[in-house]
């Protein structure tokens, strides 16, 4: 088991999610009452993977908490791995629920990340926490084992892996100065800390893509005195709150909706040893259903899910909101393309056999889509 530095303190939140037994694909759900039964409809391929298996035992052992409630499996559809409810799940409903032991921190809790102030800085202590110190590899192998690895289906890489014409070709000025900004920092961090700028750069892809930003509160200095408000009572201390990133195993599994998201992250008992992570329903989900939750803040627009997730959202209401305010590092019209919205669509077909300028082109027609 790893030391203290490796385990998350007691004030993480945050969500997970667990796999089930395959065999709940197989039952029906037959309705009460008058009318034919009818049997649940799945959607999705149950996951029968030795990695995904080994996660599941690894969460058993650690206590986690409704492990019958949740599927990982892959979408008839479109292939994609997800997360899927095996029945049905009430709004308000804490689905399952991992103890905050089982979340990788990627800073020091105590500093509030300041000794990880950037995306960089968060991939190398990932490196050097969990993946080149042995004590702790081993440990979260169980969770390790399922994370993407560079080139596979599950890599889906963000605008710093794309050379300096790709990624003029953004043409937004938001995504050309963060993907440069974030290529710089991982260049000089890694020559800081002894990494290669190649497996500096994916893990900090991993890390950002994969981790969920977390506010704890700031340990409470029992030294001042107290403040007495205008009635002569003490006014309670409340520490300031800190961020810190952290990797929760099966909760990075879950897809994004940025209009749809039907599940959201919630934290129980953060004051105490045994905090938990849940994951609680929003609204009502049918058996079968897919969960899914909404990445980073829940108000990301296409940009900040481009330059971290490296996906163009079908769809998605904060990007109105974005032009809308503006601001130097923004395109607020039509006009300011160099090429129509028609001329991008025609040129996406023409670019089905080339991923990065595919995925260019993508980002242009939804922003010109949202004027």
């Amino acid at each position: 088991m790893p030391n203290h530095v490796l385990k998350v303190c007691i004030s993480l939140v945050a969500a997970a999610f667990v796999v089930v037994n395959n065999e709940v694909n197989a039952l029906a759900t037959t309705s009460k009452g008058f009318g034919s039964a009818s049997k649940t409809k799945f959607i999705h391929t149950p996951d029968t993977g030795e990695e995904s298996q080994q996660l599941l035992k690894f969460l058993a052992l650690q206590n986690a908490k409704g492990l019958e409630n949740i599927d990982i499996g892959f979408n008839q559809d479109t292939g994609v791995r997800g997360l899927f409810c095996t029945s049905k799940i009430k709004k308000n409903q804490k689905i399952c629920q991992i103890p905050s032991d089982c979340a990788l921190a990627l800073a020091d809790p105590t500093k509030g990340e300041e000794d990880a102030p950037t995306a960089a800085h968060r991939g190398a202590n990932f490196l050097d926490m969990y993946v080149k110190n042995e004590q702790a590899k081993q440990f979260w192998s169980p969770y390790l084992d399922t994370l993407p690895v560079y080139g596979s289906k599950l890599f889906d890489p963000t605008p710093d892996f794309y050379i300096d014409d790709d990624i003029e070709l953004f043409e937004f000025p938001r995504v050309i100065q963060q993907a440069q900004e974030r290529r710089k920092q991982i260049t000089d961090i890694a020559s800081e800390r002894g990494l290669t700028v190649e497996e500096l750069q994916f893990a900090t892809w991993l890390t950002t893509s994969r981790s969920f930003k977390l506010s704890i509160p700031a340990p409470i200095d029992e030294s001042e005195m107290p403040k007495i408000d205008e009635k002569g009572q003490v006014i309670e201390k409340t520490g300031e709150k800190k961020a810190l990133h952290v990797m929760v195993p099966f909760i990075d599994i879950a897809n994004h909706d940025s209009d749809q998201s039907n599940c959201k992250l919630t934290l129980i008992d953060p004051e105490k040893d045994d905090a938990w992570f849940a994951l609680e329903a929003t609204r009502p989900i049918a058996a079968g259903k897919e969960l899914v939750i909404a990445y980073g803040s829940g108000a990301e627009s296409s940009v900040e899910l481009l330059l971290n997730y490296g996906f163009v959202p079908s769809g998605n209401r904060i990007d109105k909101l974005m032009l809308a305010k503006g601001g130097d590092d923004t395109i607020t019209s039509l006009d300011g393309w160099t090429t129509t919205l028609e001329e991008d669509k025609t040129m996406l077909e023409m670019a089905k056999d080339d991923p990065v300028l595919h995925k260019i082109l993508q980002f242009r027609i939804r922003i010109k889509e949202t004027y």
